[in-house]
This record gives C-alpha cells, structure tokens and sequence, in this order.
C-alpha cells in the first residue's frame, strides 16, 4: 500500500495519551523539527503519570527492558548521559532503575521542549470530518480538528477470571493495575497470577508484614524478557509481516508472548519469600468460586481445597479491543479485526483515514513487542515518516531517527 503524502494542513498532529507509547511518537516528531503545532494530551496534565503510578504502587526495582530501549530514536541516548548510577546489570545489558528511566525522561522532555506541553484533556469522540479529517470532541467542550491524531492511550481492559467477576466492586479487590503494596500491612492477601506484577506485589507485601498466598494456574514461567530477543530482529519479523492472514499473525502473538512470566532475579527473590515463610506459592491452582463474607472472602480453588484472605489482588494480566474501546469503535469498523487487533495500513492507520495507533494494538502490523518501549519507538519511526510523506515500513525496519536527533547534554 502507497505510504500518504505529506499534508499541509495548519491544522495540529495531535496525540493522545503521555505515556511511553505517546512520548516516543513527541519525540521523534521533536526531533525532526515538524514544523506544525504538535498537541499532546492527557488527563493527568504530564508525561508517565500512570506509568510512574504503578512502578511505585508495585515498589519495582528495574524495568524489564534493557537501558537501549527508551523512547528516544538513539538507542543510546540513556546509556550515553549520566553515568552507570541507576543501571542494574543483568546478563550481557543494563537494566534502568524507575529513578535513572524517570530522570533520563525529565531530561528528554526538557531538551526537547516537551516538558510542559501536556495539556489536561482527554478525548470523548473522535470522528472523521470533510475529507476524512479527524475531529475530536474534547472534555472541555470544545472540538478539535486535527491533520493527523495518534492514539497512544494503550487503552487495556483487566482481565478477570469467570468465577471471581461477581467480586468487582468489592472494595476488599483491587486489579494489578490498582493494587498498592504501600498499603500492605499484617494481614492476609491473596494475590491471583503467574507473571511479573503478581511476582512484585507478592514480593512488596511479604516485605510489608503482609501474610502472603500466590495462586498461579499453572507452573510458573521463568525468562529474562517478555518476549524473546528474535523477535527484534528480521528473522521473525519478515515472516510475520509477510503472512496475509491477520489471524495468523494474531496467533503468533500470543505463541511469542506465551502469557505472564518472570525474570530469574525477580523469581529468586520470590523464592527467597517463599523460604523464608512470608509467601505461601500455590501453582497449578484454579479458582472454580468465591464467597464474600464479613470476615474475609473465601476462595474455592480446582484441588477442593480453600484459602480466606482479607485483600485479593487480581494480576491477570488486560486486553486490547479497539471494537471495546468507545474513541475507536467506529473506525474498528473499516477493517478487519482479529482477536481485538486491528488490521492497520503501513503507517500504523486505520485504512482511509489519517488516525494513526500506536501501542500494543498495532501488534498486527509491528508483532509481539507492539506493546514494549521497542515497540512504541518502532510506531513512532513509522508515524514520523508517514508525517514526512516518506516510506514507514523503511523507517521502521533501518530506524532512521537514530541520527536525527541531538546527542542529550550530560547531567
């Protein structure tokens, strides 16, 4: 399919959400000096509010991905600023600390202009007006019309097991996403999952006084990366990018991912809690049903047995559905839609139109890593080039932003 021209409309390239997938899309546009408005917007009114969020709530000591893998196109820049304070070595890479990742972002954004340019809107509809030009209503009440609009929200929903959804809205159960080891203290919690968050908030509570049980339905999965490092690479990616169909792809997604593991520091240190009798590990462990009682929840796991626990945390992990997601419904419409994935252009669009996606929902068009800090540098090389009116699949395959960009100052 032919990559767009480039526009000349005065209108702005908006972009949706200031997590890591929108501030890797600023900042390759940044970077080539476009030299139309760029508008970013979000709730919280500033970059990695949700995403600090939960590295704190969980007491994460690193992020998974290696140090070259941050939302600047050099993949360098990280390891190039600052000294080696706040990289944790692991294998043949260095591993960020939330802190070192934090300060690198501060001092991305500071440079490049973008530090105070959140704006605290969201989106609640997004259209196609004259021409297929997007339009957004916003909640201030105005209407935005915009020349492109990158959704960057990685809109997720939680995934909840079918015998503990009677449970949602039960203040005494938290998701992955809203439990808080901060508030951990000498009782019991019970916490339902089998990959990373589960590991740290089984991890966080225990530290915090906490009597701890892990269910996992099946035996725990050990692995430095989320997803194997072949998968950066053309020996998995032309393959992929090469099969016609999109249900094809969308399985080998899920083969790659292989659901929720945990690196070997992370397990060792869980074991660690395990030995030391402050976590109670059940693996092979379903649960068929739960009781809500006064005293604490009961649940009934597959072996007949049952664990009663004051707190339940559910990390099992979210989904991505474009056709659940109310900004994007609509368009879901234009094109195929596998397993809640859509079948998007080259440059990451919804076919016909100029609203770009990045994120793990473009995992169709870039593979299993759509979702990782890989990922969003790889969407936002092909958006940038869209916006050029250059090739994105050659953008995103030699990573061309690598030396458009200045060199980050020392700090």
């Amino acid at each position: 399919m032919a990559h767009q021209p480039p526009a000349t409309s005065t209108d702005p390239i908006v972009i949706l959400g200031a997590g890591p997938a929108g501030l890797a899309c600023a900042t390759v546009l940044a970077c080539h000096h476009h030299p139309r408005q760029l508008r970013i917007l979000d709730p919280s009114g500033t970059w990695l509010s949700d995403w600090r969020r939960r590295f704190a709530q969980q007491e994460i000591p690193t992020l998974r991905s290696p140090a070259v893998h941050h939302p600047h196109p050099d993949p360098f820049a990280l390891l190039g600023t600052g000294d080696r304070e706040g990289l944790v070595r692991s294998g043949g890479t260095y591993l960020p600390t939330p802190a070192r990742f934090e300060t690198f972002v501060d001092e991305l954004t500071g440079h490049l202009g973008l530090a105070d340019r959140v704006e605290p809107l969201h989106a609640l509809g997004l259209e196609q007006g004259t021409g297929g030009q997007p339009v957004l209503a916003l909640s201030d009440g105005t209407r935005l019309p915009a020349d492109r609009v990158v959704v960057a929200t990685n809109a997720r929903r939680a995934v909840i097991p079918p015998a503990l959804r009677e449970l949602v809205g039960d203040p005494r159960v938290a998701t992955g996403e809203q439990a808080d080891v901060r508030t951990a203290c000498e009782s019991r919690i019970t916490v339902i999952g089998g990959g990373l968050s589960a590991a740290h908030l089984a991890i966080g509570a225990a530290q915090r006084g906490a009597r701890v049980t892990m269910l996992a339905r099946r035996r725990l999965t050990v692995r430095r990366f989320d997803v194997h490092p072949s998968w950066l690479g053309p020996r998995k990616l032309r393959p992929f990018a090469a099969e016609a169909d999109p249900v094809v792809r969308r399985r080998a997604i899920e083969v790659a991912r292989g659901g929720g593991s945990i690196p070997p520091r992370i397990h060792a240190r869980l074991h660690e809690c395990v030995e030391a009798g402050r976590v109670e590990l059940r693996e092979r462990a379903s649960v068929i049903g739960a009781d809500q009682r006064p005293a604490g929840i009961v649940l009934h796991l597959d072996n007949g047995t049952a664990v009663e626990t004051d707190r339940l945390w559910l990390a099992t992990g979210g989904r991505v559905d474009v056709s659940a997601d109310p900004l994007l419904a609509g368009l879901a419409t234009h094109t195929v839609i596998a397993d809640g994935l859509p079948e998007l252009c080259e440059d990451l669009t919804f076919p016909g139109t100029r609203v770009h996606l990045a994120g793990a929902a473009t995992g169709l068009r870039l593979g299993p890593t759509a979702g990782n800090l890989i990922g969003h540098r790889r969407a936002a090389a092909r958006i940038a080039a869209a916006v050029r009116g250059e090739d994105p699949e050659r953008a995103d395959r030699i990573q061309t932003g690598a030396g458009a960009c200045p060199r980050l100052p020392r700090w």
